[in-house]
């Protein structure tokens, strides 16, 4: 047997999400209610920000987490290089965001922490073969990977990994901080 492709999704709870995500939500609500630094062309019922938090080094904690559970897996090692990129999704009723990859984004990794998204809708990923149809359902890897978050949970993945958030049609809002790491890696030639 020979392994093509490996594509591992991670995904973690962060334990101590409740005192985050009090001081996220507080700085979120004055930003959108001052739209500080939000960005254009947002999909519907979508509000998107590219703010800097006061508590970023707060909110770095749990995507260093799982980064170090990635960079374990994978290297063998947690002390490499890397540049992380960060913005806020609030998804209110009938929002979501179409399948899309963070390729062109010129990042490896992405991923998102949830502020708000216990009952929001979930987010579903999917390889090109999935999307298309193209394997019988009876196939194993047929299905596409879908994730029910809740309040805290955070997930990485590859960034040319397709994935859909799902609308929201929940009466909350769904509060996300959506990221993209690069790696300071030369190839390794294999």
């Amino acid at each position: 047997m020979i392994t093509l492709q490996d594509t591992k999704i991670f995904i973690k709870n962060f334990k101590e999400h409740e005192s985050l995500n009090k001081k996220l939500s507080k700085e979120i609500i004055e930003a959108r209610k001052n739209d500080l630094f939000a960005m254009p062309n947002s999909n519907k019922n979508c509000w998107r920000s590219v703010y800097k938090y006061k508590c970023e080094e707060e909110l770095l904690q749990p995507i260093n987490l799982i980064l170090a559970e990635y960079t374990n897996y994978y290297f063998q090692k947690n002390d490499i290089t890397c540049k992380i990129l960060y913005w806020t999704n609030i998804n209110g009723f009938g929002g979501g965001n179409l399948f899309h990859t963070h390729y062109r984004a010129d990042c490896d990794l992405s991923g998102v922490y949830y502020i708000q998204g216990k009952d929001t809708g979930s987010i579903k990923f999917a390889t090109h073969e999935q999307m298309y149809f193209m394997i019988p359902p009876y196939m194993p890897h047929a299905k596409m990977i879908e994730h029910e978050p809740k309040d805290g949970d955070i997930i990485l993945f590859p960034s040319y990994l397709l994935h859909e958030v799902t609308v929201n049609t929940s009466a909350k809002k769904r509060i996300t901080v959506g990221f993209n790491i690069k790696f300071d890696l030369q190839p390794t030639g294999k």
